[in-house]
This record gives C-alpha cells, sequence and structure tokens, in this order.
C-alpha cells in the first residue's frame, strides 16, 4: 500500500530534520571539497554539520508536538549554533519558517509550501549582497515548485520527492549562473548541503529510517574532478568573524548598514530578540564594538580564512599527523602557517570584557593596554568546546592528531582539551600531550613536532619524541619590574614593594614537574638581563644540538642582543624570535623576554 502523508506536525518534522542531519554528516568531508565560493576555505560541510548538530540537540530537548513549537527551537536552536556563511543562511531560513508557521499545530502541503516561500524569502533578505547560483537559488527554486503544486498535490509524501527532483536540477545549473564554480568544476556546496537536507527528508519518508545514502551526490558525478589551483581563493578579508547577539526588537536592517562597510559576505539571521551575524572582515573586534550598541554579544567566533585556504592547498599532500596547541605557545607566525598548526586560543579578560587572544586581541593591542590601562588583567583558559570545534576542522584530514599544551601544572587548557575530545567520533585518533612547560619553550616542542611530522615520522615515534625532548628544554624568564607580578597576583604586594625597593630583579624558569620557580635573583636592570642569556648559554652547554626561541614584550632589541650574544657561542643558523602572547606579558611585562632552549640528551 502506498504511504501517504496529509498533514505535517511538530513530531514528523522533527523526525526529517533529525534525518536530514545525518545526511549532512555523511556529506561533511564532499561539501567541504567543493568549498570554492564565496572563498575557497574548504569547510561548508563542517559548518552546515555543526549547524544541524545544534538544532538536532534543540529539538530533542523538545518533548511538544505543535509545528509552531518544533519550528521555533528549531529557529532558535540555529541562531545559537549557526556556524558560517551557510549556517547563518541556513538559520534565517529556518527562522522565517517559524515565523510563517507561528501558532500552527499542523500544516497541510498548501500551508507548508507558503511557509517554504516565506522561509526562501527570508534567506535572501539575510545576505548584504544575495548572488544567484548559490544556496539561495536552489532554495527559491524548490520552494517555487512547492508553492505551484502544492494545491493539486495533498500528499507531502509525493510533493517532497517531486521537489527533491527540482532542487537537484537547480542545483546542477548552479555553475551556469556563478563562472567560480565552472571553472573549479564543481555545483555550489551550500546549495548541494540544502539538496542534502531535502534527501534525509525523502530518505525518511520512503525507508521510515536513515538509510544508508552515496556519499557523492549524482549531480556531482557529472562534474569533473575539484581541483582548488584552478580557482583563486576569493578572500579579499582575512577574517570570518561571526557573534550571537540578545537583544530587544532588534533590527535586521539596521545591524546590517551598521557593519556592511567593514567587510563582505555579511550575513544577518535574527528573531525579534536574537541574532547572528557572520561576515568577511579585517577588523573583528571593531565588527563585535559596532554590533555591541544593538545588544549584548553572548558568543563570538572569528577563523582566519588565510589560514584555512593555505591548509586546502597544504592538504592536497595530506600529511598523517594534525597538530594542534594553545595560544600560549609562542611561535613566529610564519612556523604556524608553514606547519598548518592549528591553535586553540586563550581568553584574556580586561576588567569585565573578554577577548580572544590572537583572534580579538593583538599582541600589540595588549601592550597598548598594559601600558595605559589600570583595569584587572587575566587570562583564562580555553573552554572544551574550543578543542572541539578545533579537532573537528582537522579529524577528517588527518590519520592522528597530537594536541601539545601548556603545562597542566600551570593551566586547566589540557583538561580543557580532553573533555573537549570526548565524545568526539574521531576521539580515538588524539593525542593530547603536557608539555611541562610554556611561551617559547612550548614554541620549541610544537616546532620539534612539525618537522617530525614533515619527516614523516610515526605518531608513536612523534609523541615518544616530544614527550623525551619536554624533559629536555628550558625557559628562562627576564622580569624587569615586579609590578606586574603584583598586579597578576602572581606576587604579593608586601613582597613586592619589598623587592622594588632593594631594586630585586628575578629570572623565572619552569622545573621538571611543570612548576614556575626561582632560576635566580639579581640586582639591577643591567644584571638581570646579562644572568638571563647567562644561564640560558649554560643550559645550552649541557645538551647537544641546542635549538633556540626567544619571546618579548615589546622590546625586539632586546631579544635581538639575546640572539646575537648566542650566536656567538652557537652555531645557530636560525633563532626564533617572537612577541610574547599576552599569557607571559601579564605576568612579565614590558621589557621582559624570555630565552628557551632545547637539547638533544
Amino acid at each position: 500500500m502506498k504511504i501517504q502523508i496529509k498533514y505535517l506536525n511538530g513530531i514528523r518534522f522533527k523526525r526529517f530534520i533529525i534525518n536530514s542531519a545525518q545526511r549532512i554528516n555523511q556529506m561533511e568531508q564532499h561539501l567541504n571539497d567543493i568549498n570554492v565560493f564565496p572563498v575557497a576555505d574548504g569547510d561548508t560541510g563542517t559548518n552546515m554539520a555543526s549547524t544541524m548538530s545544534s538544532i538536532v540537540k534543540g529539538v530533542n530537548e523538545c518533548k511538544e508536538s505543535s509545528f509552531t513549537r518544533i519550528s521555533s527551537v528549531i529557529a532558535d536552536s540555529a541562531l545559537i549554533g549557526a556556524r558560517g556563511n551557510s549556517g547563518a543562511i541556513l538559520a534565517q531560513f529556518f527562522q522565517g519558517l517559524a515565523e510563517a508557521t507561528k501558532g500552527k499545530v499542523r500544516l497541510s502541503t498548501e500551508a507548508f509550501a507558503q511557509a517554504a516561500t516565506k522561509a526562501a524569502e527570508q534567506a535572501r533578505k539575510a545576505i548584504s549582497h544575495p548572488q544567484e547560483g548559490t544556496i539561495i537559488t536552489v532554495m527559491k527554486d524548490w520552494a517555487n515548485h512547492l508553492a505551484k503544486n502544492a494545491h493539486h498535490t495533498p500528499d507531502f509524501v509525493e510533493l517532497f520527492k517531486k521537489s527533491l527532483s527540482k532542487a537537484k536540477d537547480s542545483l546542477a545549473k548552479t555553475p551556469d549562473k556563478l563562472p567560480i564554480l565552472k571553472k573549479a568544476g564543481v555545483v555550489d556546496a551550500g546549495a548541494q548541503g540544502f539538496v542534502n537536507i531535502l534527501e534525509g527528508i525523502v530518505n525518511f519518508i520512503e525507508y521510515g529510517k536513515m538509510k544508508s545514502l552515496r556519499v557523492i551526490a549524482s549531480t556531482t558525478n557529472t562534474m569533473r574532478s575539484f581541483n582548488l589551483d584552478k580557482v583563486d581563493s576569493g578572500i579579499n578579508f582575512q577574517f570570518c568573524a561571526e557573534c550571537l547577539l540578545e537583544g530587544n526588537d532588534l533590527d535586521l536592517e539596521a545591524m546590517k548598514q551598521k557593519v556592511v562597510f567593514l567587510g563582505d559576505s555579511l550575513i544577518v539571521a535574527s528573531s525579534i530578540n536574537r541574532a547572528h551575524i557572520h561576515i568577511h572582515t579585517d577588523k573583528p573586534e571593531d565588527v563585535f564594538t559596532e554590533l555591541s550598541e544593538f545588544g549584548t554579544i553572548v558568543k563570538t567566533k572569528v577563523d582566519d580564512m588565510y589560514k584555512q585556504h593555505t591548509k586546502i592547498k597544504f592538504d592536497t599532500h595530506t600529511k598523517s599527523v594534525g597538530l594542534v596547541t594553545d595560544s600560549t605557545c609562542d611561535l613566529p607566525p610564519e612556523i604556524i602557517k608553514k606547519y598548518n598548526i592549528q591553535i586553540v586560543p586563550i581568553a584574556i579578560q580586561v576588567g569585565k570584557k573578554s577577548y580572544l587572544d590572537q583572534v580579538e586581541m593583538k599582541p600589540k593591542d595588549f601592550i597598548h593596554i598594559l601600558e595605559t590601562s589600570n583595569q584587572k588583567l587575566s587570562t583564562s583558559q580555553p573552554p572544551p568546546v574550543f578543542f572541539t570545534e578545533a579537532y573537528n576542522k582537522i579529524a577528517l584530514k588527518y590519520e592522528s592528531i597530537i594536541s601539545l599544551h601548556i603545562a597542566e601544572k600551570l593551566s586547566g587548557t589540557i583538561q580543557g582539551a580532553r573533555m573537549g575530545c570526548k565524545d568526539m567520533k574521531h576521539s580515538n585518533k588524539i593525542h593530547i600531550v603536557d608539555s611541562k612547560t610554556t611561551s617559547v619553550a612550548l614554541g620549541l616542542l610544537v616546532a620539534e613536532a612539525a618537522q617530525l611530522i614533515q619527516e614523516r615520522f610515526s605518531i608513536e615515534e612523534i609523541i615518544n619524541r616530544i614527550k623525551i625532548a619536554a624533559d629536555h628544554v628550558k625557559i628562562f624568564i627576564s622580569i624587569p619590574t615586579l609590578k606586574y607580578l603584583m598586579r597578576s597576583g602572581r606576587l604579593n604586594k608586601t613582597k613586592g614593594l619589598l623587592g622594588t625597593l632593594l631594586n630585586l630583579k628575578p629570572i623565572l624558569t619552569i622545573n621538571s614537574d611543570g612548576n614556575i620557580v626561582e632560576a635566580a635573583k639579581v640586582i639591577g636592570q643591567k644584571r638581570v638581563i646579562y644572568k638571563t642569556a647567562d644561564l640560558a648559554i649554560q643550559f645550552a652547554k649541557s645538551v647537544k644540538d641546542p635549538r633556540f626561541a626567544i619571546a618579548h614584550v615589546a622590546a625586539p632589541e632586546l631579544a635581538q642582543w639575546y640572539s646575537d650574544k648566542i650566536r656567538t657561542i652557537f652555531n645557530s643558523s636560525k633563532i626564533m624570535i617572537t612577541e610574547a602572547s599576552p599569557a607571559l606579558s601579564i605576568h612579565v611585562g614590558i621589557g621582559g623576554a624570555a630565552i628557551a632552549v632545547l637539547g638533544d640528551s
């Protein structure tokens, strides 16, 4: 007997969406691979999967059965969890659907078609400069087909099957509307994802469960192989910035006009009291400042698209091991870029405001705060979800992942990493390693791991060598003033004031257990500089093949002096010099520096 569905209530729609999310999960890597518009940053599949995952979590917690309630939960969950360009568009699509079905317990095919038409229109309105040949084109063509056929097709089974065919036809034509797609030999990734969502619904209708589908959709099988080298990156701005904003009577158009001049690919998905904003920009902090006028920013996310694009090209020669660290790791940007190292940012607290290290606040910005602000300063470890996101970004690209972090005795960062991968489906490939150190000493270990990966050592051998290296790395930190140690709470004021009176200058190091201890104490600024260099040189003489790295806090001349002094004794072709992260700067203060030495036993 032929199955028919005459109405759509919340329970049925909930099941449809859950199965659509499963289909997106199946297609995640393929969607990443064909992602060339608006920028070739290879994350459309990941973004859509993350957005759909947020939706599924929301509907699973909702026990109500009316369409209006389930649709509202889907819309809210999409706004909260939207990720990337495609995720923001989906969020506004579902917002439009919820608005059009407000108060409805169940829908006929005609009512659903009307709602889908409004949803497609709302998705288009969210975009500052809508482009045909993308997801919004397929949404529109699909919704138009529903509207034309719903009045004489009261059965959802028949309507969804026929409308899926129309959506696939529209998808196949996206390269004709967008030259960059034709040049790359692909259909639009976001549009393909929307078709996959519809496939999930139809598959569930036909089989009652998520039957396995081919990972590559038939439409894309007709296209020639995707080749990133055939297309430009399309990247006009460095960062993909997103935020979740909460307020009252939010005005979508007003928010768009407020920040449109700061970048491109602007999408504002919004309900009356919540908005998800996506933009490509060079100034994410300015975007967030402008938007804060409309309400409270409760969540931000910033991705470096230059790095993502480089990663895609890098992955055409995929290596077996991916590398993750945190932003307490001090390394020159060119090293991070060269080895495609994923950085999980710590949070910097300035008074009551929080900023993501290296993303929302660069070292020069933090130096300015150190110089001019009297507000309380502190840092905090990344939440587990930051690690989950970092691992998910690269889990499908690598056979294994090494996650190398600041000493467990100094921070809860490693615990956050463990929690972040605990329930991941790829958790078995993630190896979390305690560096027992931080700053440029951690930087040397990360660079060492990157070199071993490049030389194709096995994951077991790399981890073993890094653990041994962690026992043979030392850092010596010169403290030019006790002011910042007192300010951060690392030194009580009585001892600090006494030390300042006596002009005492400590040199700190990290012992084998991962604790900060005093390596030496001298009187006077000149002596602390010389003593720091002497301690580093003395340790370097005790190991084989010493490698050096130097971090400084607004003191490039001092860093260069240290480098020159080391070179007079050791035949070191290159000594890494970099600005210190806020995690070090907040305690050391302006004029401070650290020398790290890694040697073989």
